[in-house]
């Protein structure tokens, strides 16, 4: 099928021979918040010269502080900018394997269902408990692909000359994208538990897509 052979272009570099060993599918599709931003081909720009903020903006560069800061709104609408509310990764079911939150900044003629001009991102420092400073990136491609990556995952599970991808949204119920291969084993639903069980059982290869 055309469109299973379109998934190849959009693996990610974990390949698992389960013929040798055994993994925890939840763990193995944690995914690092670089990964998000690579979707979208963000490319990192410099703060401060690209919204025109001065110097001493240097120790305000968290979300929450420039979210509500009149001089950081008013350099946004200066070039021709708006933002968007703050939001958090853990208002979503997402696969990121450490907190982040960004906002996204708009052509000020533009509405909320275009592609944003820029994203403003951070994660969070476990070690030191608080956010690390923001970052700006120009996003340059469809913001579509964030929210993608953020929210749902995708599994090709290789057995023998057969493969079968699932989906999910939330981490507990997969559904085979490949529906006409369905069978007694490789079923059109799963939940997380019994496609656990059909990795431990069998000898298989799986791709994290």
């Amino acid at each position: 099928m055309k469109w299973i052979k379109g998934f190849k272009k959009y693996k990610e570099s974990l390949h698992i021979d389960l013929t040798f060993d055994q993994i925890d599918l939840m763990e193995s599709l944690n995914i690092w918040h670089d990964v998000l931003l690579t979707s979208i081909s963000a490319e990192k720009v410099d703060l401060l010269s690209t919204i025109k903020l001065p110097d001493e903006f240097k120790d305000k560069l968290d979300l929450d502080t420039l979210s509500e800061n009149n001089e950081f709104i008013n350099s946004l609408s200066s070039i021709g900018l708006k933002k968007s509310p703050i939001q958090n990764s853990d208002d979503f079911q997402t696969f990121v394997n450490k907190p982040c939150r960004f906002m996204f900044l708009y052509d000020f003629n533009s509405s909320e269902l275009e592609n944003p001009e820029y994203i403003l991102f951070q994660t969070w420092n476990e070690t030191l408990k608080k956010w690390d400073e923001t970052k700006l990136f120009k996003v340059k491609d469809d913001i579509k692909k964030f929210y993608d990556k953020l929210t749902s995952r995708t599994i090709e599970i290789v057995d023998g000359e057969e493969n079968y991808i699932y989906s999910t949204s939330n981490g507990n119920d997969w559904e085979l994208q490949n529906s006409d291969k369905s069978n007694d084993i490789y079923k059109k639903t799963f939940r997380k538990e019994e496609l656990q069980k059909i990795l431990d059982d069998n000898k298989v290869t799986l791709n994290i897509i």
